[in-house]
């Protein structure tokens, strides 16, 4: 019976820290796949000691994780994926700073967990690569004559062919996605643009809608959104009271700090709501949660700033001594458990970055929503989550004149338009869980790739070779 190996950036979460909403999702996949999973721990080793490989017997799986050297923490992970990925594969450019050695390391580090996942592989097992951080991994097997399907599934957007080849490996990036099976994306702005930049620089034939293929390997593409785990934790009773006597209205935001989550966007809008409905002062309250620990540390220090300045600066000209418009916690004593009762309690929620693939605290918060009152999504249509959540109410992050009114509309809205909206998001995080994305990418994968207009994911190319979803949602 064939094994799933999944290998991801991260396979536990930094001590002391909320870690990365991805991995719940990614160990909900594994208690129903059996298999092999590989990742970092979250640490650093100890100068250049060599790091010992960490193991864990799951109940369904078995768990191999790994501190990074002070050389990989510094040139791979802070290096390359921070400062030079990152920044590309969410289509800020101006954002990078390259040094050769960062992509040096970054390779180097992929070739060793390639080593790591070829001394457990067996000649049945399938493997997912979830993301950029390890995406040569993947080739690196292949190269070694490794027959075992390989997928690949990007959690960030892909960028406009432009953007990616400001990255001076963008070739080598290409070549390295070429080399899987199937390549997953979140939406089909991100496919597009995959197919765009493939069809335009290099020999590839297109044999259906969802299949190409170069130098005769075919590669199937397909649009997965990722999904969350839809069993909800028990709100505790001690959560509940506190939210529940908190005096105002709430708007809560919940943001990793960097260059594109727009939380400034939020505290602007908050700003521009206030002036133009003076009615709601002492009456609404942003509650702004910002993780600055999740790798960002390249800018996270002076966004912080930042962000505590223009802070200071509405709470000066519309707070009193009984009254912020805005709470802004920067720290770690809001626990996975309490936002969970916040966003319960919350009248809208702010999920507005710049750009995103797919925003999992945004179905987070759907899934903790009291049908019989449920609270106002706001989304960024900017972003992937976006063409899923239709029904949440849709912003231009960048325009605070149009958030401030929407927000407006948000606080306003009827409740049997409230519990519609929400009944419709409701359906769509439930049934497109982390569970059937896995369970789409995995059947796509395992599927023997033919030349047909047939596919499990159904999206049909027009004529200029664009993906449109077709009722997927």
């Amino acid at each position: 019976m064939s094994r799933l190996i999944m290998l991801s950036n991260r396979c536990e979460p930094e001590r002391g820290q909320r870690g990365d909403p991805l991995l719940p999702v990614l160990h909900a996949v594994l208690k129903k796949h059996s298999g092999l999973w590989f990742g970092w721990n979250g640490e650093i080793a100890a100068g250049n000691k060599q790091r010992k490989a960490r193991f864990f017997s799951q109940s369904s799986y078995q768990q191999y994780s790994w501190a990074l050297t002070p050389n990989e923490y510094d040139n791979f992970y802070q290096g390359y994926i921070h400062q030079v990925l990152w920044p590309v594969f969410h289509n800020r450019p101006d954002l990078i700073h390259y040094k050769k050695e960062y992509f040096t390391t970054w390779k180097n580090y992929n070739h060793d967990v390639k080593t790591r996942v070829a001394a457990k592989i067996e000649p049945d097992d399938v493997v997912w690569v979830q993301d950029y951080h390890l995406l040569f991994a993947g080739k690196l097997l292949k190269e070694d004559g490794y027959a075992n399907r390989c997928g690949f599934f990007l959690h960030q957007p892909f960028p406009p062919g432009d953007v990616l080849r400001s990255v001076p490996e963008h070739d080598g990036l290409m070549q390295a996605l070429f080399s899987y099976d199937l390549l997953g994306f979140q939406s089909s702005g991100d496919v597009n643009n995959f197919l765009a930049y493939a069809l335009r620089f290099y020999r590839v034939e297109r044999l259906a809608d969802n299949l190409i293929q170069l130098n005769g390997h075919a590669i199937k593409l397909g649009i997965f959104p990722c999904g969350v785990d839809k069993t909800m934790p028990p709100l505790s009773h001690t959560n509940a009271e506190a939210v529940r006597n908190y005096p105002r209205q709430i708007v809560i935001g919940n943001d990793t700090i960097s260059d594109i989550s727009g939380v400034h966007c939020h505290l602007k809008t908050m700003e521009t709501f206030l002036n133009t409905h003076p009615e709601y002062l002492r009456d609404v309250s942003l509650l702004q949660i910002s993780d600055a620990s999740r790798g960002y540390s390249w800018s996270a220090r002076d966004l912080c700033d930042q962000l505590e300045h223009q802070c200071a600066e509405i709470n000066a000209r519309f707070g009193d001594s009984a009254w912020y418009p805005i709470n802004y916690i920067r720290n770690h004593l809001c626990h996975s458990d309490l936002i969970y009762a916040f966003y319960r309690n919350a009248h809208v929620a702010m999920f507005t970055p710049l750009s995103e693939g797919m925003s999992l605290e945004a179905k987070a918060f759907v899934l903790a929503q009291d049908a019989e009152d449920p609270g106002v999504l706001m989304l960024s249509a900017l972003t992937g989550t976006a063409e899923q959540l239709t029904d949440a109410v849709l912003i231009n992050p960048y325009d605070a004149n149009e958030a401030s009114h929407a927000l407006y509309s948000a606080l306003t809205m009827p409740l049997h338009e409230r519990k519609r909206r929400h009944q419709q998001l409701l359906a769509k995080v439930e049934r497109y869980d982390s569970q059937w994305w896995a369970r789409a990418f995995l059947d796509s994968l395992n599927a023997e790739s033919a030349p047909s207009p047939a596919t499990v994911i159904p999206f049909r190319a027009s004529h200029h070779g664009i993906f449109t979803p077709q009722n997927l949602y």
